[in-house]
């Protein structure tokens, strides 16, 4: 369903240039918001420390949880990759933006190939697991691959140049 929903976005993405003028804002969701939120808090910290914050919020999803255990890691790691596929896909959305035709046609295949690799390593990974287990697991692998994704992506983004002041500073003694 991931890759499908992927394959639709960067086929759109190609086909409809002018939609790139804008980032679309997240959608509304006060868990999402929250979610979000944590998130981003975690990732202020910059540097190496960002890949600690993937698994943050399903971590502490799965222990508030009072029910079964292996129904809330599947629930609570999609609920994590949620947020990180809106970075993923914002980040995708900037890089598209700034590239030529050619660079955009490649960087939608080379989506469309991550997502089949995503894909098949998951299923593979859930599937060497015990019964009972298999889904959470390869709910978690998702959510890991899409996060380091979305973070490789967003290390990728354009950076605006730095300005010079017009007059150099003056020193007042």
């Amino acid at each position: 369903m991931a890759k499908a929903r992927f394959l639709l976005t960067a086929i759109l993405l190609v086909l409809a240039r002018p939609v790139l003028a804008q980032v679309p804002a997240p959608v509304p969701n006060p868990q999402l918001d929250t979610d979000r939120a944590l998130l981003v808090q975690c990732l202020r910290q910059g540097g190496e420390a960002q890949s600690g914050c993937i698994g943050l919020v399903a971590v502490a999803c799965v222990r508030a949880t009072s029910g079964d255990r292996r129904e809330a890691e599947t629930g609570c790691a999609r609920r994590e990759e949620a947020v990180w596929r809106e970075r993923l896909n914002q980040a995708s959305l900037i890089l598209l933006r700034s590239f030529d035709e050619s660079r955009r046609s490649r960087f939608a295949s080379l989506n469309l190939a991550w997502e089949g690799y995503v894909a098949q390593k998951c299923a593979f990974y859930g599937q060497s697991q015990r019964e009972g287990y298999q889904v959470g697991r390869q709910a978690g692998c998702e959510l890991r691959e899409a996060a380091a994704r979305a973070l490789e992506l967003e290390r990728a983004l354009p950076r605006p140049a730095a300005q010079r002041p017009n007059q150099p500073p003056q020193i007042i003694r």
